[in-house]
């Protein structure tokens, strides 16, 4: 036996070291031994010394360019992923042998393995084509294809393979990863699940098991996948990252979901902290917790990983935004936008940071940069249609919102917009359908339907308290229940045993319910109760402001405050009964409620309905807004004061002088019918009932609001097309609050409006001498001014129908005695009625506060309660302060 053959024997068996020292000895007789130091360059291969290998393959080469040498030699490059080297000797193999498969496919191999698969793909073919048997080059060339986009053509290429074997799990697995490409989830699914049938070991047909069924919206089968690829290879980041993101995908429908989102996403970034997109959905896990400062932190780590991550940057907005850092959100916004400027995402978040920061008009123009760069997006008209609508441009924001329903038909926000916006703007246009259409939505539980907008609709109690439920529902879905701190004491075990009552509004300034509150935060009783303000507005400067500011007992500033941030504050004041007295209106903080920051919370004023919450315990009413046997359309238990549930402030100032008629665009003569109350409350029926009573009373007219021009014209020409003369309908602009009331003296008789009554504006009327004929509603809304009349003493005014309202309209307008009567005895009355006798309110308002905390305290919960009138301020006992309700 030759010393080659001696050699070749022991590297065959197994015997590394002794073939190594036998090709030694052949070299050391004959240096340039091609074939001993091609054999030896393999053996040091496999003996771990890829260095050494190297330069004997090159030793081998410079001697005889032998194609064995070659494809050994590429091999190894290969292996070591030197993938340059290795594309470089198979070239050179296919030199020497260009019949050589093994040679086309390495180089086919290499030039993948470089990031060229479409320098690739060739190569694969041309294999293919002599060797079409080879399940592996078609699965190869399928990745090459898949890589280049070509997704159908990978999926054929992978299919092939599969039919070749139809066990090749490899081959199934590629398939579904092409075919979700493709956008075939279905097919992508199978092809995945027999990966795993045929590999069920296999971590990575898990992982893609689960980005499959979480596209198709299937988070919590795509958790359970996951949880199998985590379970198969904890080591692999992501595999964490797969179930971090299902687990985020289903805590939208299951909150229980949250801490394995977070969990996973953290373990993510335990693996590779250097990860960027690990880091990002780490911060959103966190942000979904609640933990928002901690998702901020996370963010800006995986922006310092890879500053150009748009995704990341517009997470890191939106987190600030929602701390109510708003110029942070805008300064990373506006660098993104001047980075890619036309990256429609970042001009859209831009928007609503804007929307969220109150400055509506610059809101617009960003989104109006999103629309031009994806005019398809019905979110950026229906965010559009938002901003226009804060800008009181009513026009833009009904053409934003029909542009919206153009692009998604089923968008019932964007419907329940363009309603208000056409009611706004008198617009009435089809609006029976409109209103129709938002009815039958909202009764198939349509999501986005505003609770705000039936309030202006033909709509029951019934509708009202589903769509709230609805809406409360997604208004609070992230909120996180607050800490309670066991240091604050409860107001029974307080030093002062004073009721700690907290007031939350957005409206502690120039604002209808600032005017009405005011009075009745003032009257107080200190020495039982200790009263908060905590403001979530804007501070407007008015002369309101300071004077919640100056008389209240504490005034606290949360509008830069988180939701989360906003309710620890009120938990650690030791709040006892939180008073929201915003509801569902435009500045609403729903989420700050939901975290439960009082152990009793109070839905009051702002909004004239239920809220739907759980997390809100009490409605106050009275007894003519909610009536007996209605309770079961609030989810909160009614509280009803025995006046009125509207306080007043009886130092509302009405300017002395009375403006003349001619400088309110009114006639010398004629008797004078009007309505102040908002647009969005006028209705085609309502206009044909004043049409029928100016046809009715000569040289009357009729005397509306109308901030819109646009408006005021619509007005002009339905009252044209009643047959009334366009000039006997004249339009007031806006005023100072105490100019404004003094101008109601001018009227003769104020109309209300159904089914959304006159609220702020009725008091100011009767503030002001002016009588108010109303028509009774069926719902809260439609109510109030009904409560309000017969607390200021004027029942008769109030009537049940259409034909009784026009009738009762007429007769006054005929008969100035009785209409003098009646403004006189309101005069009388004003100053020690029950509609302005602001510390009688205040005393029943603290009565009722009592009996929530009672019952509260002895663990029975909430309940109905009716609370009893008192019989005048003297002799009334605070001792019995609590008792004198009905607890039901």
């Amino acid at each position: 036996m030759t010393g080659f053959a001696r050699a070749a024997a022991a590297e065959a068996r197994g015997d590394l070291p002794q073939a190594r020292e036998l090709y030694l000895d052949l070299l050391r007789a004959d240096p340039r031994d091609a074939a001993a130091l091609h054999r030896l360059a393999m053996v040091e291969l496999r003996l771990g010394r890829p260095g050494e290998a190297v330069t004997l393959f090159q030793k081998s080469l410079a001697i005889a360019r032998n194609l064995e040498v070659l494809l050994d030699f590429g091999a190894a490059m290969a292996g070591m992923a030197r993938w340059d080297a290795a594309a470089t000797v198979y070239a050179a193999a296919l030199r020497v042998g260009p019949d050589s498969v093994d040679a086309q496919y390495g180089l086919a191999l290499a030039l993948h393995g470089q990031g060229r698969p479409g320098d690739a793909e060739p190569h694969y073919r041309k294999v293919l084509a002599t060797h079409a048997h080879l399940g592996e080059v078609h699965n190869n060339l399928g990745v090459a294809l898949l890589d280049l986009g070509r997704f159908a053509e990978a999926a054929a290429a992978h299919r092939e393979a599969v039919r070749l074997d139809p066990g090749d799990a490899a081959g199934w697995g590629k398939l579904g990863v092409a075919l979700q490409r493709m956008g075939d989830g279905g097919a992508a699914e199978a092809a995945l699940r027999k990966a795993a049938g045929f590999a069920p070991q296999s971590a990575e047909h898990w992982y893609n098991l689960a980005c499959v069924l979480e596209a198709g919206g299937r988070a919590a089968e795509a958790a359970g996948a996951a949880r199998i690829a985590v379970a198969l290879d904890p080591a692999e980041a992501a595999n964490w990252l797969a179930l971090g993101n299902a687990a985020q995908a289903a805590e939208r429908r299951e909150e229980a979901w949250r801490e394995t989102a977070w969990r996973a996403a953290a373990a993510a970034v335990r693996l590779a902290p250097s990860d960027p997109a690990a880091r990002n959905n780490l911060a959103n896990a966190l942000r979904s917790l609640g933990r928002l400062r901690d998702a901020v932190v996370e963010y800006r780590a995986a922006l310092a990983l890879q500053p150009d991550f748009p995704v990341a940057e517009i997470n890191l907005a939106l987190a600030l935004s929602i701390l109510r850092e708003a110029e942070g959100a805008l300064a990373v916004l506006r660098g993104l936008t001047a980075r890619q400027p036309a990256n429609d995402e970042a001009w859209r978040r831009m928007g609503r940071v804007l929307v969220d920061a109150v400055r509506p008009d610059l809101a617009v123009a960003a989104l109006r940069n999103a629309i031009v760069l994806l005019p398809g997006d019905p979110e950026s008209h229906a965010d559009l249609a938002m901003a226009a609508a804060m800008c009181d441009w009513s026009g833009q924001s009904a053409e934003a919102c029909r542009r919206v329903l153009r692009l998604a038909p089923g968008h019932a926000a964007a419907l329940g917009q363009l309603f208000r916006q056409q009611r706004a703007l008198c617009d009435w246009r089809g609006l029976d359908g409109l209103e129709a259409l938002l009815l039958r939505r909202a009764r198939e539980g349509a999501e986005g339907v505003s609770p705000f907008d039936l309030l202006s609709c033909d709509s029951s109690l019934a509708d009202q308290m589903a769509v709230a439920a609805r809406w409360a529902a997604a208004k609070s879905r992230d909120a996180v229940p607050v800490n309670m701190p066991a240091a604050i004491p409860s107001a029974a075990a307080s030093a002062d045993r004073r009721l700690r009552v907290g007031y939350l509004s957005s409206d502690f300034r120039e604002h209808a319910m600032g005017h009405l509150m005011v009075d009745a935060l003032e009257t107080h009783d200190r020495s039982r109760f200790a009263v908060t303000a905590y403001s979530t507005g804007i501070d407007d400067g008015s002369a309101l402001r300071r004077r919640f500011e100056r008389s209240l007992e504490r005034f606290v500033d949360l509008r830069r405050h988180s939701d989360a941030d906003a309710a620890a504050v009120i938990a650690a004041d030791g709040v006892d009964i939180l008073v929201d007295l915003t509801g569902f209106t435009t500045f609403s903080r729903t989420a700050i409620l939901a975290a439960r920051p009082a152990p009793v919370q109070v839905n009051w004023l702002g909004y004239p309905g239920t809220l739907g919450a759980s997390f809100v315990d009490y409605i106050l009413a009275d007894p003519t807004v909610i009536l007996p046997g209605e309770e079961r359309f609030f989810t909160e238990r009614v509280v009803r004061l025995p006046d009125c549930y509207q306080p007043n402030d009886r130092r509302r100032v009405i300017a002395d002088a009375t403006p003349s008629r001619a400088a309110c665009g009114l006639p010398e003569d004629g008797f004078v019918f009007c309505c102040f109350n908002s647009t969005h409350k006028l209705t085609p029926a309502l206009l044909d009932g004043w049409a029928r009573i100016l046809a009715a009373v000569p040289d009357s007219l009729l005397w509306l609001y109308a901030g819109n021009p646009q408006a005021a014209d619509n007005l002009r020409r339905e009252g044209e097309a009643r047959g009334n003369d366009p000039r006997r309908l004249v339009f007031a602009a806006p005023l100072p609050h105490a100019e404004h009331l003094a101008r109601h003296r001018l009227a003769d008789l104020f109309l209300d409006t159904l089914p959304y009554n006159a609220h702020t504006t009725a008091s100011d009327a009767l503030w002001a001498g002016l009588p108010v004929l109303t028509r009774r509603g069926t719902t809260f809304a439609g109510r109030v001014a009904a409560s309000l009349l017969r607390a200021a003493g004027l029942p008769e005014l109030i009537v049940e129908d259409q034909q009784a309202y026009e009738a009762a309209a007429i007769s006054l307008a005929r008969s100035p005695g009785r209409l003098r009567d009646l403004r006189h005895r309101l005069a009388r009355a004003l100053p020690t009625c029950p509609l302005f006798d602001t510390p009688r309110f205040t005393r029943h308002l603290e009565a009722a506060y009592r009996a929530m905390w009672d019952n509260h305290r002895s663990g029975a919960g909430p309940r109905h309660i009716t609370i009893a009138a008192e019989a005048g301020p003297v002799g009334w006992n605070p001792d019995q302060e609590g008792k004198a309700y009905d607890s039901r």
